[in-house]
């Protein structure tokens, strides 16, 4: 496939930085009360998706909470040495510090609850704060139907979109409005971070890994949370198991885990459906019929949730382009996966079967198109991987061959440009000056250790008399904590180590600005995997009506029938054509006080 190229070069320390205006939120974003002409009530989240020393891309999604409206603008005041320099999906002008927003044609008119999104490039001096007034229509933002002039600040989850009428840059978080309520009880396991499974609950060989203080699984520093604590984040997995699950960063106590599992799946549409993700029960159901040395067991904090409601997909988007292209909305899809991507081991060097859960709800054309599907999927070849745009100059141009897959067998993923990492040759380039062309900037510049990252590409297909599906996501990573150098120990080093040489980058100026050494696991370290973005990509079902397919834990071998080793597979509807779902970039752990480190 051609691969797009997402923006990995301008993201700083505080890639995804904003400030809550109306209430102190877990989220990086400034939810802000707006107000409609029509009906004084609307909501506005502002997000700065990304900075850099000299500029900064914002997000922005207004959404009307009163009478409908058939146009709208929206204004607020920039801070000084705000400029804004480009928009899309709205009409941004600015004249001194007052910047003026206008729908574009396709996403004017706004009934009562609905959402226009549209993004912008500005540059910025001295400080970057997030503004505190914004008006639509010219009505000053309350964030009710009742306008007020001092609104009662309010605790507010994270909040889950109800509708997006925009595409979203590739390089911006999903903007949320309204938050989901969590459910006061888990779907399945009404014990989830309260208590232990039953006594004689069969465990999952997932689970046994976390029961004991061990690295593969959870290895809790001094201050941080007990193997007992962390062992109550459980959930049983389609075979009747206890298996690992989705926790947050810190326990209620207080105590931190020390890594994340990216989104809370309770914020998903699709979690009422599906429930908890089954931490490596793919992996569970491959042991049940492969000899020990074939079977693949992942490490516990390399399982990451992305969770997507109501993303636009946009005619046309083939995922190419930096920016989603303008054009009509194709469907309108929500999606809850749960990929092992681990960036701080030599796994990935050499390891290419990765666990993938896949739930997706699309609706096009009127219709519903589903998919549920979950299997070890191969991420490019078994054995070694393919090379970053960095020294370049193209992706996925050499492959470096490292040692033995585990398993042995492991298939071989050729389709797609599969595991692409960064090297010492990286490096080097950074050390000589270097450049490269960036694409938001439009000109060439140096490479630095912001291009240290890594894309993972796969190309997931299935097909049967019944069926045929087809996805092709891409998992990438802005801030691994290693990089593969054959001179070191285990073939890995740590990004991290480099800053102390004087290399460039935004990241190591964070960590040189300490003054002190910073290790590789070290809280405060920029580099451990937390900004990610998760694109799961193209995306196609055919079917005659629902289907039930099983498959083996690779996703081969589909049958009607259940069979020793099999996995059930789900699919509903018929997509027109592919689509391309871009999915969401964040960052799940970039403050210090959230207590993630390296590894994770």
């Amino acid at each position: 496939m051609q691969s797009p190229r997402p923006r990995a070069r301008r993201w700083a320390a505080l890639a995804i930085a904003s400030v809550s205006v109306v209430a102190a939120t877990a989220a990086a974003t400034a939810v802000i009360p707006s107000a409609s002409a029509a009906a004084a009530g609307c909501r506005v989240v502002y997000t700065v998706a990304s900075q850099w020393p000299t500029g900064f891309t914002g997000s922005v999604q207004v959404t009307n909470l009163g009478d409908p409206v058939s146009s709208w603008t929206l204004t607020w005041t920039a801070a000084s040495g705000q400029k804004i320099t480009q928009g899309w999906s709205a009409t941004v002008t600015q004249s001194g510090s007052d910047v003026t927003a206008r729908n574009v044609q396709w996403n004017g008119a706004l009934g009562t609850g609905q959402s226009a999104l549209f993004g912008f490039n500005a540059s910025w001096s001295g400080s970057n704060p997030v503004p505190t007034t914004f008006a639509l229509n010219g009505t000053t933002c309350t964030g009710s139907t009742q306008p007020t002039t001092s609104p009662t600040p309010t605790a507010t989850p994270t909040p889950t979109p109800t509708h997006e009428h925009t595409p979203t840059p590739t390089t911006t978080p999903t903007p949320t409005t309204t938050p989901t309520p969590l459910p006061s009880q888990p779907v399945d396991n009404p014990a989830w971070g309260k208590s232990l499974p039953p006594a004689g609950a069969t465990v999952s060989h997932a689970y046994e890994m976390i029961q004991t203080a061990q690295a593969s699984g959870y290895q809790p520093r001094s201050g941080e949370c007990s193997v007992e604590v962390h062992a109550r984040y459980w959930t049983y997995g389609p075979d009747g198991k206890v298996y690992p699950t989705w926790h947050p960063t810190k326990d209620p106590s207080g105590c931190a885990f020390g890594h994340e599992h990216g989104d809370d799946p309770r914020t998903s549409d699709l979690f009422t459906t599906v429930g908890w993700p089954a931490f490596g029960y793919t992996s569970e159901v491959l042991a049940q019929t492969a000899a020990a040395s074939s079977q693949r067991h992942e490490d516990h904090v390399g399982h990451k949730v992305l969770a997507v409601n109501n993303s636009n997909v946009i005619q046309g988007d083939n995922g190419t382009s930096f920016f989603p292209p303008s054009g009509s909305t194709a469907a309108v899809c929500d999606v809850l996966l749960k990929f092992h991507q681990g960036t701080h081991s030599p796994d990935a060097f050499t390891n290419n079967l990765h666990e993938l859960i896949y739930a997706s709800s699309c609706t096009q054309n009127g219709q519903t198109v589903e998919a549920r599907y979950s299997a070890l999927i191969p991420i490019g070849r078994p054995g070694g991987f393919s090379s970053t745009d960095c020294p370049g100059p193209n992706l996925g141009q050499k492959f470096t061959q490292v040692g033995p897959a585990v398993p042995a067998n492991s298939p071989s993923d050729t389709r797609s440009l599969g595991r692409l990492l960064t090297d010492a040759s990286c490096v080097q380039a950074i050390r000589d000056g270097k450049t490269h062309f960036e694409v938001i900037e439009n000109k060439e510049v140096p490479f630095d250790t912001n291009d240290l990252h890594e894309f993972w590409f796969s190309d997931v297909r299935l097909s049967t008399s019944q069926v045929s599906f087809t996805l092709s996501p891409l998992f990438y990573v802005l801030n691994p904590s290693r990089y593969y150098d054959p001179a070191s120990a285990n073939k890995l080093s740590r990004v991290v180590d480099l800053c102390a040489t004087g290399i460039r980058g935004a990241y190591c100026d964070q960590v040189r600005s300490y003054g002190s050494a910073v290790t590789w696991d070290d809280p405060r370290s920029p580099f451990k995997g937390t900004l990610r973005e998760f694109r799961p990509g193209t995306f196609a079902v055919r079917t005659s009506g629902p289907t039930t397919v099983y498959t083996d834990a690779l996703g081969a071998n589909p049958s009607s029938t259940p069979f020793a080793g099999s996995i059930k597979q789900y699919f509903s509807g018929t997509s027109t054509g592919t689509l391309y779902v871009r999915g969401a970039t964040r960052d799940y752990g970039g403050s210090a006080s959230t207590g993630v480190h390296a590894p994770n």
